[in-house]
Formats: C-alpha cells, structure tokens, sequence
C-alpha cells in the first residue's frame, strides 16, 4: 500500500486517521482539490454554505481554517514559513508535495499502468493498477460537504476510478485471471446494471471460462436494465454478443445451502457514516478478535449502519452471513444456534437438540470458516457470547443500546446523532432534492426539530413523500406546535417515543426517576455533584445514576468542563421525552422540591462564585444550567428566588462579558424583579444590562437601560447603587465624545459613594476619572486619580478592582514615557488577575505589558503576551476586546515588518470597528494604518489614515492622541516632500 498524507478516497483522513467536524472536513477537500493554488475565501464559503452564507461566514471559516491548522501543523503559528496553509489577500493555500495525496497518487499508479499497457507490459500494468485502485475506501469525499466545487471534483474521481477498473479489468482477462475479473465486474454491475463497459468484459471473461449460459444471462439483464431506463443498448455490448455460442442445457442440480446470505437489503437511502463504516471494516478484517458493538440510543440508526456494513463486506467473508435479531428472539439461543446450523449446511436431523451440544456443534462448523453473524439489538453480553463462532476469521456485528462492556475483546463504536448536513441530506434522499431546495428555510427548520435523530428524519421523510400536496413548512409547524415533537414523529410502525420507551423501561426505578427529573428542569448540561443536588443523594450516588443513564443510552458523555468536572447531557428528543415522564409520573410536590434543592445548590455556589479560583471557568461550565434552574423558577412564579439566583449569577458572569448566558439569565432577572415588584431588583437588572450591553458597544441600548436605572436609584435614595450606574455611564459618554456629561456623572458618582461611604464604587469612580485625565494628556492628575484609587481598593478588598487600576495606571506611565514603572504595575497586575482566575483582566494586562514590551524592543515576549491576551478575549467571546489587542498585535507586526501580516490585521479590526461603531477603536486602528503606511511609503495614504484618525480624537475629546497623530502628521508631510 502507498503511504499518503491526505486521504479523500472515501473518508476524508489525516495521516491515516479521520477529522471533524464535517466543515473543517470540506475546507480541507476543496484546498485539496486546488493544492498549491489560492483558493478564495468565497469559494470557500460557497461549499460551507451553498446557496447565501450566514453573516458570521467570515468568522466561522477562519474559524475552520484555525482548526484545520491545528490538524496539520499543530505546533506552528499560522504565521510560520513552514506552515502548509497560506493566507493571502481574501484566500488560502494548502501547499502540498508530490505523494501527499490519495487521489494524486491513484493518477499517478494509473497513468504508469496505462503506459505499462501500451508497452505490452500487462503484469506491470496490473500491478500500477491494482496499487491505485486500493487507495479507494469508498466514494470519493464521502463525508464533506458538496458544493459546487467538490460536487464536480467528486465527479471527476469517480470517472477516473470506473476507467481503471475498466482497464484493471481488461489487464485481467488478457493475463488469463478469470475468476478475478468475474468477481469483481459481477459486483459492479450489482450496484449498477447499466454499467455496458462492465458488462461487455464480463461477458468476454465468461465466455473465456466456459460459461456461455452465464454470458448470455448478463447480455439479457443488461439489455433489460437498459431499456427500463430508456437507454439503447450500444455497440460494445452487442459485439460481445457475437462471442456468445448456444450451450447444451446441464440437468439441474440440487445443493444443500453452505453459504447463507441472511443480510437484509440495503435501504437505497443510506447516509454518510463514512468513518464509521471504515471502522468496522478495519476491526472486522484486521488482527485480533472481530468482534465490533455498535452502540447508541434507539433510533440513530444502528440497524441501518450494521447492514449497510455488512454488504460492503460479503466478499470477506466467503462462508456466508447470518443475521439474528435478538429482540424478537430474546431469550432463545438455543433456538438461533439451530437457524444458524440449518443456513451453514447442517442437516436439520443433525442437529442436536441440547443447547450445549447445539453451541459445540456451532463453534466446530466455523472454527475454520470466514463467517459473518449479525445480531441485531443484543440485551446484555450473555446473549452475545452465546452465539459467538470459533473461527478466528469470522466476524461478528453487534448493535446494541448498551456498550456491552464485559463483552472481552470487542472493539465498541459509538454511532452518534447525525449532524446537520447529513440530516439535511438524507431528508432530500427520502423526499427529493427539489422540494427540500423548493423550501430551504422550513427544511431547515424540520431537521432542527429532528435533532440529529435518523429515525425521526426517516418519519419526516416518510410523511412529506406520502403527502406531496403538504408542504415542508406545514409539517415543520405542527411539530413544533403544542402537543409536542414526539407526537407527530410517528409513522406506520416507526415511533420514537416507543424506541425510546425501550430503553427507559428496561431501568431500574431509581435511574427512570433520575431522567424523570432531570427532565423536569431540562438541565442542559448536568454534572455528578448536580444530580446529586437534583436527586438529594451523595455525589457518589450521582456518579452512579450518571453512568447507569449512560449505559442505557439515555444520557450521552459530554466531557469535561472548564473546572475538570465531567458532564452529561441527554439528546434533544430524550428530554421531551423525560419531561412527559416527569408530567405524568412525578406529583407536584417531588418536583418542587427537587428544584427548591438545584436553587439553593446554585445560590451557594453563586454566593462563593466570585472568590474562586478562576470564576470565568464556572460560569462558562454553569452558564446554561444556570439558565435552565432560573428559567424553572420563573415559570413556577418564584419571583424572588428565581431573580437572587440570577443576580447572583450575574455579578460574577462580569468576569466574561461577552457571554450570551450573562445577557440570557440577566433578561429573565429582569423579568422576575418585574413580576415581584421589587423596583430595586429591578433597577439593578437595568444596570447589569446596560452593562453588558455596553460590553458589545451597543451604544443606544446601553444608555437606555443605564438612564433607566439611574432614575430608579434616584427615586430608591440608593446612592451607593446610582453611583454605580453613573460610572458606567460615564464611560459610555466619555466613549463616544461626550466627556463634558461623563466629567457630570462622575462628579455626582463621587459624591453619592462618599455619602453612602462605599468605597469600591468610589474608587471606581476615580478609576474611570483617571482614564478622562489621561486621555486628554494630564498624565500627573490622571496619576493622582488612579493612586488614590488603588488604595480604597485595597481598603475595600476589592482584587479585581485593583487590577483593573493598575492596569490604567500603568497605561498612563507608559505614555508619559515611564517604561519601567509600567512593567512593574503590570507584572503585579498580571499576578493579581491570575490569582483571582479573572482570565478577563488577564487579557487585558496582557494587552498593556505587550504594548511595554514592544516600546523596551523585546519583540518575542511582547508577541506572546499580545497573542495570548488576544487568544483569552476570543475564547470569552469579547469580539470587541479582541479587537484592541489585535490591533497592538498589528503595530508589533509592522515594527518588525511583518507589513502584510500587519494590514491584514489592521483591515480585520476595521472591519470589526466599523460593525460595531466604535468610533475610539476606528480611530486607534486609523493611527495604526497611518504608521504603517509611512513604514512602506506610501504617502499619501498613511495623510489620508492620520488625517482621519485625528478628526475622530479631536471629535472624541482625546486631547492627548489628537496631539500624537497630529505630529505622526506633520512628520509624514516632512518625509513625503523629502522624498
């Protein structure tokens, strides 16, 4: 076998093994498709998306492309010479050497075949040939998208793997390999009859053996194939037919069946798997035992894969296959052994009628056999091991709910929920591309709603086909409607709540009353130590239930969390179905009081969330289930409890401002103070809102909700809280050019935190103060703010606040020139911000001592700083943040002369800018622009930048970086005219 790098023969494969998800799956097929070539990024986009891209499109597949990365070079930066994927101008290249490549390799061992032919060398050319065409595992990019690219590329391979067949084929014949050339063109032409090429030569090797009768059998059903398809048979066909001569008729003979073939037919549809079923082929024809479990919750389509693999692998198992289902035949072995004999050859009178003697008698007949058995929907292992040949090269395929783990030997393989395309694809299979195309978001919009489940797509699909005169948005709204999903997936006998029941009723009764529960508060994404808050047992006894849920496919491994903890989560499907269970079974009482146990559990937490080790980290593992209770509460009218725990939430979410969980439990905190009439709940809500809203940069709403609660705080005489609201508001002002009403709410800030003597909303006030100071060039009253900030800070205990003043106090040392100060602060701000695990601040210290680092020469670590400070931000979803630093990661890019790295940078934070309406940020990246653009001469354009970015300072009352770009644009002009 040919070593290759890339693999797109089939599944797509990396140094031998597969990758995920499917869209990193498919940036790399189309940049294979196009090696060493550019390829746009909105060719690109067109495969990931075909038909209109998402607006997040640019996100995403820079997104793909970074994990694409990661694969194949995993400890180089996207920058490095060595890296194999290019970036330039709107596009990528994937720079790829001669044999890296499955389907270049194949054209190469084809072309030195066919060349080998030509000289009259048909071993050599049966050898190339034969090499190529091992490559193939199955369809070409069986497992990417298919866009518009990838659709003709796919095409293309394909052709060129049936023209050397074709040619294997001939070489075959022509060499006298008969029997080979029989085989394998009688299995082409059973996946596809109309193959006349595959015919004709089967013909000749037929008539080249002595089977006429044969021969004229395959003329005559090729002939017929063709017709039903409208087509005429050709001229190569019929000239095999003149090799055809009359045969005598031999007497029939009569044999007892010694190869059964007990597989069920192949459904026409089938979908994707295309790693799995390279699984199984691998564990079924390798060393070592084959024996393989497929495993997963009833209706993902385990039944579906075991035949589907079973087909591909007859000719590997020449003794025949033979299929139990174990459902219908559950506690009768005895009686499945005696099937198994009869398919094998065993005469029936043979057979014995003991058990024992039945399964010794089994283990004999197969102990040299190549036998495949299929047992459909095994219980437990006991069931299994009954039925298990002797033979080393037999295989058996089990499909199971449970994992079977005392199964010895076996290799278990989990088959997963389809993803999105693959639902979407085999949707169309069922109903027909144009009327899933005809109705793209309704299509969409049904699969969501079958969550990845094959079962409930084939129940869909089964329901559009019967009913051509509904339409997809139709049926897309009554399963969304009230009574529920699982009522409407049902069809004939497919029904997933009865697929499902199988599962919940073979549990004990303490593992059904778990899910019931679980289900009640639809958590998203349970741990141990929760559902053993949820159930009122010990975290061991959590730890249990979990993995008993687990084993009965009811819950799935999602992994591990931020803090370490593992977590499981139940499939969409499964907890409507638990939610039906807990309606009908559980009393009111037991529910009530399970969530009363999750709303204290997680007020405690909340309550020490802030003091924690890294707070970002909880609150990113906690965020959805956090939702989830709170959202319980609400529903049940908990008003004040519901809103204390998103409150609680909340103020240490701060810690990961761009969180959608903060916004999502803040709106429903908001909604409960409403509820309650509690007006000061409710003016913080507003505040922590607007907040976060700021945090987006939305200005408009950030300044309603702020207003909003400052005048609640006014009307509560809540000094301490209004100076709080002030502050930020303040820095919305003093954000978008209105530094007069920012310098006006301070003030008032102030003087509200003395009188209600809190002092770290005082010395946040004097905080945000220093920053207005600052930027207008008063370095030494901005020093004075910050100093004295910094000590009601430690009075006050507040450590975050005292990184974040530090951080600005050194910002103001830095541009006052007073380097070495500056790295002082910031060190010590960096080691305060990872004590506390506020990786927030983390970033944005980094961000300031990268900017240090970068004006003392140490371009290395001010790369890393910069690099992480910007990787911390896009992990927390803080786009706007992220912005910033990469704009400091451009002006170190440029200093080193990275100058194309550099504007590539600069444009990306433009367009963030630009999206946002940060006019401040707008005006950083424009000075940005400008040096760089005097770094390459280019005049008149680095003008344009500075000119630009000084209207912006000027507008935002910046006097300090208005005087910066002005001398930047006074020096420019000089250097120009010298030129």
């Amino acid at each position: 076998m040919v070593y290759v790098r890339y693999g797109i023969l089939g599944s797509t494969l990396v140094s031998g093994a597969p990758i995920g998800p499917r869209q990193v799956r498919t940036v790399l097929a189309v940049l294979l498709s196009q090696p060493n070539q550019p390829v746009s990024t909105e060719a690109l986009a067109g495969e990931l998306w075909p038909g209109s891209a998402p607006g997040s499109s640019d996100a995403v597949l820079q997104g793909r492309v970074s994990t694409l990365r990661k694969v194949l070079c995993p400890d180089l930066p996207a920058r490095s010479p060595r890296q194999v994927i290019r970036t330039r101008q709107g596009s990528y290249t994937l720079i790829l050497d001669e044999g890296e490549l499955d389907a270049a390799e194949f054209s190469r061992l084809v072309e030195a075949g066919q060349r080998a032919a030509a000289q009259g060398d048909l071993v050599e050319a049966g050898r190339h040939l034969r090499d190529g065409l091992r490559l193939w595992r199955g369809p070409a990019l069986q497992d990417t998208g298919r866009g518009p690219v990838l659709s003709a590329y796919a095409g293309v391979l394909e052709q060129q793997k049936l023209a050397a067949l074709e040619q294997r084929f001939e070489v075959d014949i022509a060499l006298g390999r008969l029997s080979e050339a029989i085989g394998g063109l009688t299995e082409q032409l059973s996946q596809d009859p109309t193959q006349e090429n595959f015919a004709a030569l089967l013909i000749e090797a037929l008539v080249a053996a002595g089977r006429g009768a044969a021969a004229r059998d395959v003329f005559d059903s090729t002939r017929a194939a063709l017709e039903r398809v409208g087509l005429v048979p050709g001229t190569r066909l019929y000239l095999a037919r003149e090799q055809l001569q009359p045969e005598p008729q031999a007497p029939a003979i009569t044999r007892p069946t010694t190869c059964p073939a007990e597989v069920p037919a192949q459904l026409p549809d089938f979908t994707g798997r295309g790693e799995l079923l390279e699984q199984i082929r691998s564990a079924l024809t390798g060393r070592g035992p084959r024996l393989v479990v497929l495993s997963g919750p009833g209706g993902v389509g385990k039944s579906t894969l075991a035949v589907r693999a079973a087909h591909l692998l007859r000719r590997e198992f020449p003794g025949g296959q033979v299929v139990a289902d174990l459902t219908s035949e559950p506690g009768r072995p005895s009686e499945v052994l005696r099937r198994f004999l009869l398919s094998i050859g065993v005469a029936e009178d043979a057979i014995p009628h003991g058990f024992v003697e039945r399964q010794q008698l089994w283990r004999s007949r197969t102990a040299d056999a190549k036998v495949l058995a299929l047992l459909d929907d095994a219980r437990d292992e006991a069931q299994v091991r009954a039925l298990l040949p002797a033979g080393a090269d037999c295989g058996v395929l089990v499909t199971s709910r449970r994992r079977m783990l005392g199964l010895a030997g076996a290799k278990t393989i989990a088959v997963e929920a389809f993803d999105q395309d693959e639902s979407w694809e085999l949707l169309s299979g069922i109903v027909g591309e144009q009327r899933i195309a005809a109705e793209p978001g309704s299509a969409r919009k049904l699969v969501e709603l079958c969550a990845g489940l094959p079962l409930a797509v084939r129940i869909v699909g089964a329901k559009l086909a019967a009913r051509p005169h509904e339409t997809v948005e139709e049926l897309a709204l009554r399963i969304g409607a009230g009574r529920g999903r699982l009522a409407e997936l049902r069809a004939g006998d497919l029904d997933v709540r009865a697929t499902i029941e199988v599962s919940y009723a073979e549990c004990t009764e303490g593992t059904r009353r778990a899910l019931r529960l679980l289900g009640a508060i639809r958590l998203p994404a349970v741990s141990r130590s929760a559902l053993a808050c949820l159930l009122d047992t010990p975290e061991e006894t959590g730890a249990d239930v979990a993995e008993a849920l687990v084993e009965a496919q009811l819950l799935q491994v999602r992994g591990r969390d931020e803090l370490g903890q593992l977590r499981y989560q139940p499939h969409d499907l499964i907890a409507e179905f638990a939610a039906e269970k807990a309606r009908g079974e559980e009393p009111a009482g037991v529910l009530d009081a399970a969530l009363d146990r999750m709303l204290d559990g997680y007020l405690a937490a909340g309550r020490c969330g802030g003091e924690r080790h890294n707070p970002a980290s909880w609150c990113a593992a906690e965020a959805d289930n956090v939702f989830a209770v709170t959202r319980a509460a609400v529903e049940r009218g908990w008003w004040e409890r519901g809103w204390r725990l998103a409150d609680s939430f909340a103020e240490v979410a701060k810690v990961r401002p761009g969180s959608a969980s903060a916004r999502n439990v803040t709106v429903l905190a908001l909604r409960a103070a409403r509820r309650s009439g509690d007006l000061r709940a409710e003016a913080i809500s507003l505040r922590r809102l607007g907040e976060l809203q700021w945090q987006q940069v939305k200005v408009a709403s950030a300044v309603r909700y702020l207003g909003a609660a400052a005048q609640r705080f006014r009307g509560l005489d809540d000094g301490a809280e209004l100076a709080r609201t002030l502050v930020v508001e303040a820095d919305v002002l003093a954000e978008t050019g209105r530094v007069g009403q920012a310098r006006d709410r301070l003030s008032t800030a102030l003087e509200a935190a003395k009188q209600a003597d809190d002092q770290r909303v005082h010395a946040a006030a004097l905080d945000q103060l220093g920053g207005l100071h600052s930027d207008a060039g008063d370095f030494a009253e901005a020093q004075r703010c910050f100093v004295e900030a910094l000590q009601l800070a430690r009075e006050a205990g507040d450590l975050r606040g005292i990184v974040a003043i530090r951080k600005r106090l050194a910002d103001v040392l830095r541009r006052a020139g007073r380097l070495d100060q500056a790295a002082e602060l910031l060190a010590e701000a960096l080691a305060g911000a990872r004590e506390t695990g506020d990786a927030h601040w983390e970033a944005h210290v980094l961000r300031s001592l990268g900017e240090v680092q970068r004006y003392f020469g140490d371009t290395g670590p001010a790369r890393g700083s910069l690099a992480r400070s910007l990787e911390l931000f896009t992990e927390h979803g803080h786009r706007h943040a992220a912005a910033y630093s990469l704009r400091s990661l451009a002006d170190l890019q440029a200093q080193v002369r990275e100058y194309e790295q550099a504007g590539e940078a600069l444009e990306r934070c433009r367009t963030i800018f630009d999206a946002l309406g940060d006019r401040r940020g707008q005006a950083y990246t424009l000075r940005s622009l400008g040096g760089l653009c005097v770094r390459t001469g280019r005049w008149v354009q680095a003008e344009r930048s500075l000119r630009a970015a000084l209207t912006i300072f000027d507008e935002l009352s910046m006097r300090w970086f208005s005087q910066d770009a002005a001398r930047a644009l006074a020096q420019t002009r000089n250097w120009s005219s010298a030129s």
